[in-house]
C-alpha cells in the first residue's frame, strides 16, 4: 500500500502535467510541410496589439470611400486577354470581417483600407484611381484636357484608369503627364495614357524632376538581378493571397505584372517654381534624397490641395527597402515635410501617390506634423543610440516609437518598419561594420553555420533544442539557430520544415507587411523550393532609354575578376545613332571607358591594340545587358575593323546573372 501511494503520487502529476501541455495550444509539434495555426504566443501579440491602438476610429474608411464614383468588379488583363496583369477584387474578399488569427490585426485593418479599389472624386477638378495596382493615379481636369499625375506600373492597368476617367466624368484627351518620382509604380504605365508617338513628338507634355531618366533606370539595373530576387520576397509575388499567405504590401494591394514603358521629360523641375499647364496654376516643390532620389510635391491653388508625392503616406515608409537600394536620409526627408507645411499649411486636401487622401485643414496639418516627428524621430533616435556605442542591431531592439507617435495609424509599420528603418540610419553613418573585431572578418555562411552546429553538440541536441524553444515561442532566436543548422545541412528536411514554420508565426505576428512577405516566401521556399523566376521589370521601352555611360557601367560590373586576369585590351565604341563615341580599356580585371583616345592621355594607359565597333544604341543595349554577346549581334548596321579577337577577348570575360537564387538555404 505504501509504494502504491508513493506511487500515485509520482504518476498524477506526471499524467497532469502531460494533460496541460497536450491541451495547450500548439504544443504539439508535428514535422509537416502542412501550414500550421497561429500559436498561443502569436495570439497574444494580436491581442496586445488589439488593445494598444484604436480600431474604433473609423476616419481612414470615411476618407478611403469619400467621392466614391465607380469601381472595376473584374481582373485586368493583357491586350490578348490570356494573362492576368491585376486582379483588384483578390483582396476584398480576404479581408471583409474581424481578423484571422493568423494575420497581425492592424496589418489586417490596413489591408483592408488598400483593397478598396475604383475612381473617386477627391476635389471639384481633381479625381484618383486607386486599388487596381500599387500605387494611385490621380487625373487633374486641365483647360483642354485631363493632367496626369502618376499613370500606374504598367500600360494595363494606368488604360484602365483612364477609360474610368473617361467613362464615368469626361471623355477628354491627356495634355499633360507628371510623374512624382523616380519609381516604376508611378511612370511605367504611360502609355496606358498616352501614345509612344504622342510622348516622342512633345504633342503631350512630361514634366518631372531633375535626373529622373537617370534615376528611374538607374535603380534597378545596376544590382537588378539580385534586386528583383529579392523583391520576389518582399512583395511576395509567387504566394497565393489569403490568411496563411500574403495580405498585401501594407503600400498597395500588390505590383501589378504588364507592359512597362518610361517616358522622356519635357519639362525639368530642379527647383521650387510654379507653372501653368494646360490653364492650371501648379506649384512644384523639389524633394530631392529623401524617399526617392529625384522626387517632387505638388500643390494646386486652384483647389487648395496638396499632393504630396510618396513623401507622405499612411505608413512608417522605408529608410531602407528590404528588396535592396542606397540609405534613403530620413532627416532630409523630415525636412522636406518641414518645408511643405511652411508653404501650405493652408491646404484643405492631401492626397499622395499611395493610399487614401486626407481632407480638412486641421487633419492635413496634424498628418503632416506626425509624419514629420516619426522621420525625424527614426533618425535622431537611431544617431543618439550610435553615439552611445549600441550596434544596429542593439539599437533597432531598444528604440520604442514615442506613444503619441505608435499610436497614430499612419505611422504604423506597414511597409517600413522602426526596426530595420533604425538599422538602415546606422548603415548610412557607420556601415556594415560595428566595431566589433569578432565581426570584421567572420566566416561565409556556410562554413560558420557547419562550425557553430559542430559546436553545439551536433544536429540532433541543435533540432531538440529548438523544438523546445518553437513550443514557448522564441520564434526568433529559433530562426536564428535553425538557419545556421539549414545552412550546415541544407537537406536535413526536419530542420527546414521546423524552421519554415517558425517564419510562419513571426509572419503571422508582424504587422509589417513586408516582413510578413518575407517570412512566408521563406517559408514555401523551405518547404517546396524555389519556383519561377520574378518578371524583369526592366522592359526593351526602358531600357531603351538607358544612357550609353550606364550601359557601360553595367558592362562593367559583368567583368569576372578571375576569368579577366591577365587580360589587356583597348577597343573603340561608337554608337552611331547617338554620335558616341567611347574607348574601353580592360586591364587589372577591370573595365575603363573614356571619350578621350587613351594614347592621348597617357600611353601607360592602355594596350596597342586597335579595333573599333560600329553600332547602334539598341543592339548596344542587349550586348551590355547580356541578352547577346559580340558574336551573336546582328550584323546589320554593325561594323568592326581591326582585330576582332579583341572583342571575343573582352566577352569571354563577362558573366552572365542568373535570373534566380537561393537566399534560405546555401
Amino acid at each position: 500500500m505504501f509504494h502504491s501511494k508513493k506511487l500515485l503520487t509520482i504518476i498524477f502529476p506526471t499524467l497532469l502535467l502531460m494533460t496541460l501541455i497536450g491541451c495547450t495550444r500548439g504544443e504539439r509539434y508535428s514535422f509537416t510541410n502542412d501550414p500550421k495555426p497561429a500559436s498561443r504566443h502569436t495570439l497574444d501579440t494580436h491581442k496586445a496589439v488589439s488593445q494598444e491602438l484604436n480600431f474604433d476610429d473609423d476616419r481612414d474608411f470615411k476618407d478611403s470611400q469619400k467621392g466614391f464614383i465607380a469601381k472595376l468588379d473584374g481582373p485586368i488583363k493583357s491586350k490578348d486577354g490570356m494573362k492576368e496583369i491585376f486582379d483588384p477584387v483578390k483582396f476584398p474578399s480576404l479581408t471583409q470581417g474581424k481578423p484571422p488569427e493568423t494575420v497581425n490585426p492592424s496589418l489586417w485593418r490596413q489591408s483592408q483600407l488598400t483593397s478598396i479599389n475604383g475612381l473617386f472624386r477627391v476635389t471639384d477638378h481633381i479625381y484618383q484611381v486607386r486599388g487596381i495596382d500599387l500605387a494611385n493615379v490621380s487625373f487633374i481636369r486641365g483647360k483642354k484636357g485631363w493632367i496626369v499625375i502618376d499613370p500606374l506600373m504598367t500600360t494595363e492597368t494606368a488604360k484602365t484608369a483612364l477609360e474610368l476617367v473617361r467613362k464615368n466624368v469626361e471623355n477628354l484627351p491627356v495634355t499633360a503627364v507628371i510623374f512624382t518620382h523616380s519609381h516604376i509604380d508611378h511612370f511605367g504605365g504611360v502609355y496606358g495614357v498616352a501614345s509612344k508617338s504622342e510622348l516622342e513628338s512633345g504633342k503631350i507634355q512630361v514634366i518631372a524632376s531633375k535626373d529622373f531618366v537617370y534615376e528611374s533606370v538607374s535603380e534597378n539595373v545596376i544590382a537588378g538581378t539580385a534586386m528583383s530576387r529579392r523583391a520576389e520576397y518582399m512583395y511576395a509575388r509567387t504566394l497565393d493571397f489569403g490568411p496563411q499567405g500574403s495580405v498585401g504590401t501594407g503600400l498597395g494591394s500588390y505590383t501589378a505584372n504588364g507592359e512597362y514603358a518610361i517616358a522622356k521629360p519635357t519639362t525639368i523641375i530642379d527647383r521650387d517654381k510654379s507653372l501653368v499647364v494646360d490653364g492650371v496654376t501648379i506649384e512644384f516643390m523639389f524633394t530631392p534624397g529623401a524617399e526617392a532620389p529625384t522626387e517632387m510635391m505638388a500643390y494646386f491653388p486652384r483647389d487648395n490641395a496638396l499632393c504630396g508625392a510618396e513623401i507622405l503616406s499612411h505608413t512608417m515608409h522605408n529608410i531602407q527597402t528590404l528588396r535592396g537600394a542606397q540609405v534613403r536620409d530620413s532627416l532630409k526627408w523630415s525636412k522636406h515635410i518641414q518645408r511643405g507645411l511652411e508653404k501650405y499649411s493652408k491646404a484643405e486636401v492631401l492626397f499622395n501617390s499611395h493610399h487614401w487622401p486626407t481632407f480638412g485643414n486641421d487633419r492635413v496639418v496634424s498628418h503632416m506634423a506626425s509624419q514629420r516627428d516619426l522621420y525625424k524621430f527614426i533618425h535622431d533616435q537611431s544617431v543618439n543610440r550610435l553615439n552611445k556605442g549600441l550596434s544596429g542591431t542593439e539599437l533597432s531592439d531598444s528604440i520604442k516609437l514615442n506613444r503619441n507617435l505608435a499610436r497614430n495609424f499612419a505611422n504604423r509599420g506597414y511597409y517600413g518598419s522602426l526596426s530595420h528603418n533604425t538599422r538602415a540610419v546606422y548603415d548610412k553613418y557607420l556601415g556594415f561594420f560595428d566595431g566589433n573585431p569578432a565581426h570584421l572578418n567572420p566566416l561565409p555562411d556556410v562554413e560558420s553555420a557547419k562550425k557553430t552546429i559542430a559546436y553545439m553538440g551536433g544536429a540532433g541536441d541543435v533540432l531538440e533544442m529548438a523544438i523546445k524553444d518553437y513550443k514557448i515561442g522564441e520564434y526568433r532566436f529559433v530562426a536564428e539557430v535553425l538557419n545556421k543548422l539549414v545552412f550546415a545541412q541544407p537537406k536535413n528536411v526536419k530542420a527546414k520544415q521546423l524552421l519554415a514554420d517558425t517564419y510562419e508565426q513571426l509572419a503571422y505576428q508582424a504587422e509589417n507587411a513586408t516582413w510578413r512577405n518575407f517570412y512566408v516566401q521563406g517559408a514555401q521556399e523551405l518547404r517546396y523550393g524555389v519556383g519561377m523566376p520574378a518578371p524583369a521589370t526592366a522592359s526593351p521601352a526602358i531600357l531603351s532609354q538607358m544612357d550609353t555611360e550606364l550601359l557601360l557601367d553595367y558592362l562593367s560590373v559583368r567583368v569576372n575578376s578571375e576569368k579577366a586576369n591577365g587580360t589587356d585590351l583597348t577597343l573603340e565604341l561608337n554608337i552611331t545613332d547617338k554620335k558616341e563615341r567611347y574607348y574601353l580599356t580592360l586591364r587589372n580585371s577591370v573595365l575603363n571607358y573614356s571619350k578621350k583616345r587613351p594614347q592621348e592621355q597617357n600611353r601607360q594607359l592602355a594596350s596597342d591594340d586597335n579595333a573599333s565597333i560600329n553600332l547602334k544604341h539598341g543592339q548596344f543595349v542587349k550586348l551590355a545587358m547580356g541578352a547577346v554577346s559580340f558574336a551573336e549581334l546582328d550584323e546589320k548596321n554593325i561594323n568592326y575593323s581591326g582585330d576582332k579577337k579583341v572583342f571575343d577577348a573582352l566577352n569571354e570575360t563577362l558573366d552572365t546573372f542568373p535570373n534566380t537564387f537561393n537566399i534560405v538555404t546555401p
